[in-house]
């Protein structure tokens, strides 16, 4: 009886452990899925983000020419413009003198023909029928003081041509130009745009600062103010007297040729595939120029200094914003192009003699 009763015990239990099994058979374990209309609503951080574009960093310009940009850090720059400054008086070697010469040669040269070179421009343009007056549009003005002096931030466009040219050398312009770069720098992560960004601001800033100190020292009246032949100079005029009447004793040296020059250089150092920079830019120098002395802001013996001064400081900077790369010498394969002997008539050899009273020269050849 206990027998029959174990029996009966284990065959049920082995008819539920075949109907568990065959259930489990028939209805596979459901796993979870998601709907796309689901995943779609998921935030951006549970779905594999897209890698980011690498920086650009190393630009060969030339065969053989390679340029290392490091990204440049915010607004580190200004604090390169003290360094600047310093390594200015670097260019005072030997052999720069005759650049030096050139510079101090032309200034003379010009200072003694301003007179009938801003009365030709000036004629020039009453004949074009270009005006020469200085005038713009203010977009708008908010009159900011700093102590005693007033530092407004303006921005106004011009309203005729000759002002139109004027406007190239005015630090809206720049800034600008500056402004571009950083932001292609930065969208494209191009380490170079992003440099010359920088450098400009870095050029154009230790640019201005020696200009200044030229101008509060040397005193020099611009022509639409002189009261003398070729304008009065007014040495270190004081603080107060400057401040009262720029005009008075700004025009040496130029500004705004200084800066044009800075922002040319630098552009054209760091992309001299673009040949047509140069070309361009000082092409637009000359307008610069030209409209400056239209408009009687300043005398043509102000420009050769301004422009050395622009052109230096961009060498600095761009000279100090970037390394040359190294390139590494090719492997040798293990042959070399044999060596094709000269012609006989390209193997004379001249040569000098003396022989007792006798001295002249010799030309043979080896066959």
């Amino acid at each position: 009886m206990k027998f029959f009763t174990s029996s009966w015990r284990g065959g049920l239990a082995l008819l539920v452990l075949r109907a568990l099994t065959s259930s489990a058979e028939a209805a596979p374990i459901a796993t979870p899925t998601l709907a796309a209309d689901t995943l779609a609503q998921l935030p951006a951080d549970s779905t594999a983000r897209a890698p980011r574009k690498p920086r650009r960093t190393d630009y060969t310009v030339a065969p053989g020419v390679t340029w290392h940009y490091e990204k440049p850090g915010q607004l580190r720059w200004l604090s390169h413009i003290p360094r600047d400054v310093v390594q200015f008086p670097g260019y005072f070697k030997r052999e720069n003198v005759p650049a030096f010469v050139g510079i101090a040669a032309s200034s003379v040269a010009l200072w003694l023909a301003d007179e009938p070179i801003l009365h030709g421009a000036q004629n020039l343009g009453r004949t074009m029928h270009l005006d020469a007056s200085d005038r713009h549009r203010s977009l708008f003005y908010i009159p900011v003081r700093l102590g005693g002096t007033k530092i407004p931030l303006e921005l106004s466009v011009p309203d005729n041509l000759n002002s139109t040219f004027y406007f190239i050398g005015d630090g809206w312009t720049h800034l600008t130009i500056a402004s571009s770069f950083m932001a292609y720098g930065l969208i494209k992560r191009d380490n170079r745009a992003a440099q010359t960004a920088t450098q400009l601001g870095e050029a154009i800033l230790s640019t201005g600062l020696i200009v200044q100190a030229l101008k509060r020292t040397t005193g020099r009246q611009s022509p639409f103010q002189s009261t003398n032949t070729r304008g009065r100079w007014d040495f270190l005029p004081s603080y107060s007297t400057y401040q009262g009447n720029v005009s008075n004793y700004d025009a040496f040296p130029t500004g705004h040729l200084a800066t044009a020059m800075a922002t040319v250089t630098v552009i054209a150092e760091n992309y001299p595939e673009y040949r047509f920079i140069r070309p361009v830019g000082y092409s637009l120098m000359g307008l610069l120029g030209y409209s400056m002395l239209n408009n009687g802001v300043h005398w043509a013996s102000d420009y050769p200094l301004g422009i050395a001064l622009g052109y230096g400081f961009a060498k600095i900077a761009v000279r100090n914003g970037r390394t040359r790369v190294e390139e590494k010498p090719a492997e040798s394969t293990g042959w070399h192009a044999p060596v094709h002997p000269r012609p006989w008539y390209k193997r004379g050899e001249l040569s000098p003699f003396s022989y007792g009273p006798f001295t002249g020269g010799s030309l043979t050849w080896k066959l």
